[in-house]
């Protein structure tokens, strides 16, 4: 009596021969669940072989980054990195907000602060020039993102230096702040000093 361990392996390795069942289960032959012939078990290995390579290949550096916004060129990352630190380090050495006496003086400190970012944004800009394709294109709306913030930090300096002080507020684009957007494209590409300043 062959048990049915055995049955099994027996089965499946029949079907691989393109043979019947020596003994089937039910009156009709094999299981429904397993090829009949050589054209049967030749789809299901190539099925399975399919598979496997697509997981290898998802799991390897050839597949590409999971966020839309993720460069290929490693080499502008690391390049703007450096270029957004240097001006973090510039601004970080400026007065900041607490160091104000008012309104007029906080505006005089962004107007002091801003250039430094305007240099930061036309240095990235010119790296930029250096990248093609679909890298190109991020690149051009993220640093268009960039200039809009800026433009928010000039307008917000010329508000307090009419002695009004509100909450700094920045430009939406599509439902959210353009800050949003700038902040993870730094984030996603390893750029966290290139993230909008927080002297504001």
């Amino acid at each position: 009596m062959i048990s049915p361990e055995k049955r099994e392996v027996q089965h499946w390795l029949d079907s691989l021969r393109g043979t019947e069942d020596p003994e089937p289960e039910r009156p009709g032959g094999n299981r429904p669940w397993l090829p009949k012939n050589r054209t049967g078990a030749s789809v299901a290995v190539t099925v399975l072989v399919v598979m496997a390579g697509f997981w290898i290949w998802a799991f390897s550096p050839l597949a590409p980054s999971g966020h839309p916004d993720a460069l290929y060129d490693v080499a502008f990352t690391e390049d703007a990195e450096d270029v957004c630190a240097a001006a973090v380090a510039a601004a970080d050495g400026l007065p900041g907000a607490a160091e104000a006496t008012g309104p007029e003086d906080r505006a005089r400190q962004i107007h002091t602060s801003t250039p430094l970012f305007e240099e930061m944004v036309a240095e990235l800009r010119a790296e930029a020039s250096q990248v093609v394709g679909a890298d190109a294109d991020l690149l051009n709306a993220w640093l268009a993102d960039w200039d809009t913030y800026l433009g928010d930090r000039r307008a917000y300096a010329e508000i307090l230096a009419g002695g009004s002080d509100p909450p700094f507020t920045v430009t939406a684009r599509d439902g959210d702040a353009v800050t949003s957007y700038i902040d993870i494209f730094a984030e996603v590409n390893a750029m966290p000093s290139c993230a909008t300043p927080e002297d504001v």
